[in-house]
């Protein structure tokens, strides 16, 4: 992140100016394979929450199509990705454990 917007990263939230986003993937290959390593090693290092299969959250300091182009480079031709904004206006259940620790740390904005 140079001169506060994304132009290779997204950097973590400081000032509190962006919304958590929900990521959630169709990958056309298993989960597990290698190729998709360095895509969940940036994940967890941006302090993302895995919170069901192929699901993710993340905090970061960009808008929901910068995270989305950011993340797309991680991807193959035929997978899929979708970044929403997380909103007071959700429900969940059945979900990985210490969701609701990690929302509350990151509170939706709206």
């Amino acid at each position: 992140m140079e001169g506060g917007t994304c132009t290779s990263w997204p950097g973590s939230r400081e000032d509190g100016s962006m919304p958590p986003f929900i990521l959630t993937f169709e990958l056309v290959k298993k989960e597990s394979a290698p190729l998709y390593r360095p895509l969940f090693r940036d994940l967890m290092r941006h302090g993302a929450h895995k919170y069901q299969l192929s699901c993710w959250l993340v905090n970061v300091a960009n808008t929901a199509a910068e995270v989305h182009d950011y993340y797309q480079r991680f991807l193959l031709e035929n997978d899929r990705l979708m970044v929403s904004e997380l909103t007071h206006n959700h429900k969940h259940e059945r979900y990985h454990k210490d969701t609701d620790s990690w929302i509350e740390a990151n509170p939706p904005f709206r």
